[in-house]
């Protein structure tokens, strides 16, 4: 299964991740149907160790399906970023993983030869503490 994701939402996570960084960046993705992502919500951060990890109030969470469903969308995806590690799932993104049907966009945040900071960005369903990476589509 491919998940596509609109260029501007993706441009839009990327830069968020720059900005954010060094810190994790998240928020939620939505769409009319699973397996795309249209727009995005950024969230706040609440984790106590925002340089390693992150976590989303439930009431953000909460507002955020009521704001799709309002609109006809439905949450399609999870992003977050990793800064300066791998766009890749770490054992607490499986472990916390809890929202089935969703795909997981992870933004790698990395500092390149001239001191910018670059983006990689990839996809993965988990399901039952394993990640199993899908091909991102940008349309």
């Amino acid at each position: 299964m491919n998940f596509f994701i609109k260029r501007a939402a993706l441009a839009n996570i990327e830069q968020l991740a720059r900005e954010g960084f060094p810190y994790e960046i998240c928020g939620f993705l939505g769409g009319s149907v699973l397996g795309q992502a249209i727009e995005l919500k950024p969230t706040r951060n609440i984790s106590g160790q925002p340089q390693v990890e992150y976590n989303i109030a439930p009431e953000q969470t909460l507002e955020t399906l009521l704001a799709f469903e309002v609109r006809g969308m439905k949450l399609t995806g999870v992003y977050h970023s990793h800064p300066r590690y791998p766009a890749r799932p770490s054992q607490t993104d499986i472990r916390l993983a809890d929202l089935p049907g969703v795909m997981y966009l992870i933004t790698s945040v990395y500092e390149n030869n001239n001191g910018t900071l670059d983006c990689e960005t990839r996809a993965y369903r988990i399901e039952k503490g394993r990640a199993h990476e899908t091909k991102l589509e940008v349309i």
